[in-house]
């Protein structure tokens, strides 16, 4: 009897899986390797992703470093009361022509240049930055040109194209723009030194706004990138030069006594100093009411201030602005980081 059970153990074989415990086997091993496959997945993507930002971070920070180079060596001669507009080269000019973030053309006058020897070459020259739709019709590329010469007369033409001598600076761009401010703060989106507005003056600041598209999508989404760009705030230290008050050996500039109406610019030109101090500080970009809380100061220091106050707020006056209109109330600032 022993003997024919264990004849049919041995005809059983040794014990086994069954198929539901070889499928139960295949199902968690396949669910294992799936997350596995979809983590590295993702993870390559996000490292494409890091890849890319940072490519656009870094010809960002060129273009950035580029048109800054350019714009805080800039130089204006004023013009001669007696002269035609027409017949004055200097000029700084920027305007827009395009649905883009401030001025996408600009020709202005730049001491920025690298002389090719150490003779008597100058390092003035004429800059062009212009900006043009790509071939894709959707994106834009940025074009620079440059002379040494200065033209006898006004110049009107930005030369935008390689037969001109045009060179690209940078393509793929989701955005470019350039806005200007004046010594109260104001900004501008075009600035034009040969029109009367502005004539014979250079903006005291600047900003510059830079975007470029996501070079690594099928469909690049053009505008949201421009949202997410880099901007950049300068001061442009060189002011207008007049060369006729620089060649009177009277004139204040020239270390001699001047009268009393260089005095009274001399004045001016503290104000403009403090302007300049104000746009670059911590309050340079807010409005009047958000460093004052207009709203909560109305109806408290009477009716001359609660009209100054009213004025900050139908206007929309910034910070700098104001400032400089409304020197003895300062005491309303709220903003600990605004005070003088």
């Amino acid at each position: 009897m022993a003997f024919e059970k264990l004849a049919r153990r041995e005809r059983r074989g040794p014990p086994g899986f069954t198929l539901l415990e070889v499928l139960a086997v295949v199902l968690l091993t396949s669910i294992v390797i799936g997350s596995v496959l979809n983590h590295y997945v993702n993870l390559n993507r996000a490292i494409e992703r890091a890849t890319s930002q940072t490519g656009r971070v870094r010809r960002s920070v060129a273009l950035l470093d580029r048109l800054a180079r350019d714009l805080e060596a800039a130089v204006l001669v004023t013009k001669p009361e007696d002269v035609d507009p027409l017949f004055h080269p200097w000029r700084f000019y920027g305007a827009s022509e395009r649905d883009t973030s401030g001025a996408d053309q600009l020709k202005f006058v730049t001491r920025a240049r690298r002389p090719r020897n150490t003779g008597h070459e100058s390092d003035l020259e004429v800059v062009a930055y212009t900006l043009r739709h790509a071939e894709d019709g959707e994106s834009f590329e940025l074009m620079r040109w440059a002379s040494p010469r200065l033209d006898a007369a006004l110049d009107p033409e930005l030369p935008s194209d390689e037969a001109d001598g045009a060179m690209l600076l940078a393509d793929r761009l989701a955005d470019f723009g350039v806005t200007f401010y004046d010594a109260t703060g104001a900004r501008f989106e075009e600035w034009d030194s040969s029109q009367l507005e502005q004539s014979s003056t250079l903006p005291t600041a600047v900003e510059i706004h830079v975007a470029f598209a996501d070079a690594d999508a099928e469909e690049p989404e053009y505008e949201a990138t421009a949202a997410d760009g880099y901007s950049r705030k300068l001061v442009l230290p060189v002011r207008e030069l007049d060369l006729q008050e620089l060649l009177d050996p009277t004139s204040l500039v020239s270390g001699g006594q001047g009268n009393a109406e260089e005095s009274e610019e001399a004045g001016d030109e503290g104000e403009l100093l403090a302007a300049q101090q104000c746009l670059r500080g911590p309050c340079g970009r807010l409005s009047a009411c958000q460093a004052i809380d207009c709203n909560a100061e109305m109806g408290k220091h009477g009716s001359s201030t609660d009209t100054a106050l009213e004025q900050t707020q139908r206007t929309n006056m910034s910070f700098c602005q104001w400032r400089g209109a409304y020197s003895t109330l300062h005491h309303l600032i709220k903003n600990p980081e605004c005070l003088p």
